[in-house]
């Protein structure tokens, strides 16, 4: 099913599947660090460790809606260039199918980045109250 999804919308939907994974990886780390780590085994964590997420998670609010902005454009081409000066629904509904899939899954991708730092930042905001 996946693959069907990385099909329809081209290339760049395999950049954003590995965009995908690093954030998967990014919320892993930071729930490892935060939660496991830092509150329920009362390990010592730096603050660098702490916000260090701050540093990486702009990317991916930023750069996988970029990616899928850019992927809109690609379907939008593709659809002028199948279409080759006739009319045909085919090639326009091919191309916007490329768009729409890599526009939704770089939105998405910005959206779960977008939650989960707010979520680790509530989660920081606790363990600092309780350290009070």
């Amino acid at each position: 099913m996946v693959r069907h999804f990385l099909d329809l919308g081209g290339p760049l939907m395999w950049v954003l599947l590995g965009c995908s994974a690093l954030l998967g990886a990014v919320l892993i780390d930071r729930a490892l660090v935060i939660g496991l780590r830092g509150t329920l085994l009362g390990w010592r964590v730096s603050k660098e460790q702490l916000l260090w997420h701050r540093r990486v998670l702009p990317f991916f609010t930023d750069v996988p809606p970029s990616i899928g902005l850019l992927g809109t454009v690609v379907g939008v081409v593709r659809s002028f260039e199948l279409m080759d000066g006739r009319l045909s629904t085919s090639a326009v509904g091919a191309g916007l199918g490329i768009a729409c899939m890599t526009t939704i899954f770089g939105l998405g991708i910005a959206i779960v980045a977008s939650i989960g730092g707010h979520a680790i930042e509530w989660a920081i905001g606790r363990r600092v109250e309780a350290a009070r």
